[in-house]
């Protein structure tokens, strides 16, 4: 949704050096920041003259601090961008930490104007990744997996002895490889749509929202997309590897 052809994204204040352009390009090493604390601050989206597509059933935020502001988040739509109305899609909430959000919410249907609502912060709020839309859902793995799966990456100095004599940590990279075997056309060409769409650019992995909800990850796909078919074209078995910096 966001970044649409044709459609306006806009900050009640934008801090000097940020850009609130910045939130979609799902890249952690970019920001938007509010210039204050007035309350409230909104990032506002216009659909412009296709607002048909524009339906969203999940929030998803890393990169913020809004925990640490103590500032109230929330996500609205409107039907005449918001002079009259304003309909929130769930109850504003101030999340736990500043750790990754992924907020789902049942579908209000197609909506020209939507926007982020932010309010009673007590420091200039910031994300570097916020975006809305529809999420995909996919079928069970079929073979386990580590959605905990981690690597220490640092240059580790060892004498000839084998003596530790220093440590570089550098960050801690995530992995996670989803298997799905004798899948289907209709998961493949949801994993295809997905892929076609996504490249090779972050985006939010949610494993098992319901049991796990804090476990949402940043995180990238490997560069090579083959799933082979097999059982006579009937069948593909799909490979999903995955890989992020941990928070």
């Amino acid at each position: 949704m966001l970044g649409a052809p044709g459609s306006v994204l806009t900050a009640t204040s934008t801090a000097n050096g940020y850009d609130v352009k910045e939130i979609y390009n799902m890249l952690e090493t970019t920001a938007w920041k509010a210039a204050n604390t007035a309350s409230p601050h909104y990032i506002s989206f216009d659909g412009g003259s296709a607002p048909a597509i524009y339906t969203a059933d999940c929030l998803a935020i890393i990169g913020h601090n809004i925990a640490s502001a103590g500032a109230l988040v929330g996500l609205q739509y409107s039907f005449d961008g918001f002079a009259t109305e304003a309909v929130d899609v769930f109850p504003q909430f101030t999340p736990t930490s500043d750790k990754a959000i992924f907020k789902e919410f049942a579908n209000p249907g197609a909506k020209r104007y939507w926007r982020l609502a932010l309010s009673n912060m007590t420091a200039p709020v910031y994300l570097s990744v916020c975006i809305w839309g529809n999420a995909t859902e996919l079928d069970y793995a079929t073979a386990g997996f580590d959605p905990h799966e981690q690597e220490v990456k640092a240059n580790v100095s060892v004498s000839e002895t084998g003596y530790l004599l220093g440590i570089h940590h550098k960050y801690i990279e995530r992995s996670m490889t989803l298997k799905f075997e004798d899948a289907d056309a209709d998961l493949y060409a949801k994993v295809r749509e997905w892929w076609e769409a996504n490249g090779l650019k972050n985006f939010f992995v949610v494993w098992e929202g319901a049991n796990s909800p804090d476990d949402v990850f940043l995180m990238r796909p490997d560069a090579k997309f083959s799933n082979p078919l097999k059982a006579g074209g009937l069948y593909r078995d799909i490979t999903i590897s995955l890989r992020g910096r941990k928070e």
